[in-house]
């Protein structure tokens, strides 16, 4: 479960954060084992109360401007003073109306992003990295970078996938025709004039009527179908079960490894690289990741490295990660170029899952194509056979 948790460090700053656990007591122990006092434990906001977050592009637009505002010397406070009001978002409006308030009120620009409570956790800790080492500006530049590359991303996989849904849509109605309006009106041409039916007409003409005669049926497990989806894409409990499914098939598993622990080694990277403690930056992604088989393991890696382990130790212990960048995490660690390597295997990751995708794409459409074409012309012959019989039979 996902407990939100507001509790005071040894340094007498008041947090609140987002942690996985059993019960909000056990959330209690591991933040006082942590050093930490827990002020308050309760249960985070369920997906139906979820606090509306920033579109992607519009962040992406407002951190262009500002990033071009800070590089011209401009400073943050005046720069975000620039951008209320512009853009059309109208989220974004009022989020930066609260968080230029909170500025002038002398509130650091992490924290009135966190009480806005309209950013999303990586791009706050983000921030917070950038703060911290005094780069705000390259840290912003290296978030924009990682933004553009995901955005690339799902826009190539979403073109990809546009062709093979159209054709299986197409095939589906096609089928939709044959059997509630093709098939009908033959087998009362064939009944009523007693030609003789093939077997393979017989077994259409059954299928068919069974097919008719089950509607019902069929809409209940269509909408238990949706129902199951709804609860694999929704629910922590379905995200894992998908999960397993996924992993579970030999190719398409190890391209899902390979997808996340490319996110997970670029984002790692981008936390580093912009002065992120190792520990926080794991709890950054911990908190944001779309995984919940990730979000678990994640947890006893943060453990284990809260207990003294070398990070890819940890990772290699918890098997989260596919073996290259488990590798490259150990090289990154003994070089002393950490956020490096792991940049280095997420490119290289990328690069395979790209090739794997659009192998995979480039040939479900001939597939595709030559399964509708055998499924079609099989159902016109079992069709149109008792006719040619009938013919011959003339002759």
């Amino acid at each position: 479960m996902r407990f939100t948790v507001k509790f005071t460090t040894r340094m007498g700053e008041v947090l609140v954060r987002d942690q996985e656990g059993a019960s909000a007591e056990a959330v209690r122990e591991r933040i006082l084992g942590e050093g930490n006092f827990p002020l308050e434990v309760k249960r985070a906001a369920s997906a139906f109360r979820r606090q509306r977050a920033l579109s992607g592009d519009s962040l992406i637009l407002f951190n262009q401007e500002l990033l071009a505002l800070l590089k011209a010397g401009i400073p943050l406070l005046q720069s975000l003073e620039l951008l209320v009001g512009h853009g059309k978002d109208p989220l974004l409006r009022n989020s930066l109306e609260r968080v230029v308030e909170l500025l002038r009120e002398g509130m650091a620009y992490s924290e009135a992003l966190e009480q806005a409570g309209t950013f999303p956790a990586v791009y706050r800790a983000n921030v917070v990295a950038g703060e911290r080492s005094g780069t705000l500006p390259e840290v912003i530049a290296r978030w924009l970078a990682f933004q553009a590359f995901a955005q690339t991303s799902r826009r190539r996989i979403v073109e990809a996938m546009v062709y093979p849904t159209f054709l299986v849509g197409v095939l589906f109605s096609s089928l939709g025709v044959i059997f509630n309006v093709v098939l009908p009106r033959f087998q009362e041409i064939y009944t009523d004039g007693a030609v003789e039916m093939p077997t393979a007409t017989r077994i259409l003409l059954g299928f068919g009527a069974f097919m008719r005669s089950t509607i019902w049926v069929q809409a209940g497990l269509l909408l238990a179908f949706i129902f199951l989806l709804r609860w694999m894409f929704t629910s922590e409990t379905g995200k894992r079960t998908l999960e397993r499914i996924l992993l579970g098939i030999p190719k398409m598993g190890t391209l899902y490894r390979m997808y996340h622990s490319s996110v997970f080694s670029r984002t790692l990277s981008v936390l580093l690289a912009g002065g992120m403690p190792v520990l926080q930056s794991l709890e950054v992604i911990q908190r944001t990741t779309p995984s919940e088989r990730m979000k678990l393991r994640l947890v006893t890696v943060m453990e284990l490295v809260r207990a003294g382990s070398s990070l890819h130790g940890a990772l290699e212990q918890s098997k989260l990660l596919d073996p290259l960048a488990i590798e490259m995490t150990r090289v990154g660690e003994q070089s002393s170029a950490l956020p490096e390597m792991l940049d280095h295997v997420a490119n290289f990751f990328d690069q395979e899952v790209e090739k794997a995708t659009t192998a995979v794409t480039g040939l479900i459409g001939p597939v595709l194509i030559l399964f509708m074409g055998v499924v079609v012309l099989g159902l016109l012959l079992a069709i149109y056979m008792p006719l040619f019989n009938a013919g011959q039979a003339v002759r």
